[in-house]
C-alpha cells in the first residue's frame, strides 16, 4: 500500500534560536564582556534623491521620502568592537511529528530517521551546524570587511571554544574540518539531536567583530509594509537581529542540489529550497529533489541517496508545517 502525505503534518523546530543582542566594546578586552555596552537604535534625517528606474522627471528634482527619518546604528566614538550574542537550543526526539493524522505516515517516517540516527548519519548535519557557528556566517553584513573576527562558544560544561571565523569557508564545508574545537561543537550538537527530548542542549555564543570606531553595524531591518523609512530591530534599546535570521545562517547547509557545482554556494534548508534574495528556487520539482517527492519516495521504500537523506531530516530539524494541501475550492 502506497502512503501518502497526510493532510495534517508538522514538525517542531529542532535548532531554537534566540535573538542575537548587539554591544560595543574594545577588541583588547574580549575576557571582559560584561562591561561592554548595549549599542541603540539611532535616528538619522536624512536626505537624498530618487533614484529607482521608472521615476517621473518632476520625482527626479525631489528628495526621496524613504531616505528621511530612518534608523541606523553604529559603534560609539571610544569602541572599535561589536559583540554579537546569542544562544541555541539543541532539541532530541528528531523524527517523530509535531502533528498528524495518518499513523502509518508517522510510523514509516519515524522508522526511516532512527534507520539515518543509528547510520551516525547526524554527525554529518551536526557537522555543517558547528561550521556555520564557526565561521560566523550568522552575522550576515557584520561579517562582511572586518578586521577580524573571534567566535566564542560555550556549552556544557562551560569549557568555551574559539574559533577565527576567517579560518572557515561559506562556500563549503572542507577547511579546517579536523580542528579539535571544532570536533568538539559537532559532538555537542549531535548529542542534543540525537537525544530523546526529555533534555536538550543548550550553547552560547558570542561573536567578537573588530570593525573600528564609528563604523556602522547591521542589526535586522523590521519588515514595515507601505512605511517610508527604514525600521530597525531592537530590545529594550538594544540593537539585535532576529532569530529567524540566525536560524536561517545556520541552516545554510544544502550543497546537495543539482545546481551547487554551478552556484558554488550552500542554501538554507527549505523544502523547494527557495533564495528570496536571489528570486529563485532551487528544489522546485521532483527532479531537483524537493522535499516532498524525496520524503514520500522514502517512506515507500524506494531508494534515495544518503545526501537525499540528510537533506530530508535537515528539513525536519527545521520544523514547519508540511501537510498535504487541500483540493477542496471554495
Amino acid at each position: 500500500m502506497t502512503i501518502d502525505l497526510p493532510s495534517m503534518l508538522s514538525f517542531e523546530h529542532k535548532l531554537e534560536t534566540s535573538d542575537g543582542l548587539m554591544f560595543s566594546g574594545n577588541w583588547n578586552e574580549k575576557d571582559r564582556k560584561d562591561e561592554w555596552k548595549v549599542i541603540p537604535i539611532t535616528k538619522r534625517q536624512n536626505r537624498s534623491t530618487q533614484s529607482a528606474h521608472g521615476t517621473s522627471d518632476e520625482d527626479k528634482i525631489k528628495p526621496n521620502p524613504v531616505s528621511s527619518d530612518s534608523d541606523d546604528a553604529n559603534l560609539p566614538i571610544d569602541k572599535d568592537a561589536l559583540r554579537v550574542s546569542f544562544s541555541l537550543r539543541v532539541i532530541g526526539n528528531l523524527g517523530k511529528p509535531f502533528g498528524c493524522n495518518d499513523p502509518g505516515f508517522e510510523s514509516a517516517i519515524v522508522a526511516k530517521i532512527g534507520e539515518f540516527k543509528e547510520s551516525n548519519s547526524v554527525g554529518e548535519l551536526a557537522y555543517r551546524y558547528a561550521y556555520n557557528i564557526a565561521n560566523g556566517r550568522f552575522l550576515w553584513r557584520n561579517r562582511v570587511g572586518a578586521d577580524e573576527i573571534s567566535i566564542h562558544v560555550t556549552a556544557g560544561n562551560d569549557q568555551t571554544l574559539i574559533f577565527n571565523a576567517y579560518d572557515f569557508s561559506l562556500s563549503d564545508f572542507d577547511k579546517n574540518k579536523e580542528l579539535a574545537d571544532l570536533n568538539t561543537l559537532v559532538a555537542i550538537i549531535e548529542t542534543g539531536l540525537k537525544g530523546d527530548g526529555e533534555s536538550f542542549v543548550l550553547i552560547n555564543v558570542d561573536a567578537y567583530v573588530k570593525f573600528g570606531v564609528l563604523q556602522h553595524v547591521f542589526p535586522s531591518q523590521e519588515m514595515n509594509m507601505n512605511v517610508k523609512g527604514k525600521s530597525l530591530f531592537q530590545l529594550d534599546g538594544c540593537a539585535a537581529m532576529h532569530n529567524v535570521k540566525i536560524g536561517n545562517a545556520l541552516r545554510t547547509i544544502d550543497t546537495w542540489y543539482p545546481r551547487y557545482a554551478e552556484e558554488k554556494q550552500p542554501i538554507a534548508i527549505e523544502p523547494f529550497g527557495a533564495v528570496t534574495q536571489r528570486g529563485d528556487a532551487y528544489r522546485k520539482n521532483k527532479k531537483e529533489g524537493d522535499l516532498y517527492s524525496l520524503m514520500l519516495d522514502w517512506v515507500n521504500d524506494k531508494d534515495i541517496t544518503d545526501n537525499q537523506k540528510s537533506y530530508v531530516t535537515a528539513n525536519l530539524i527545521r520544523g514547519g508545517v508540511f501537510s498535504k494541501k487541500s483540493d477542496k475550492k471554495g
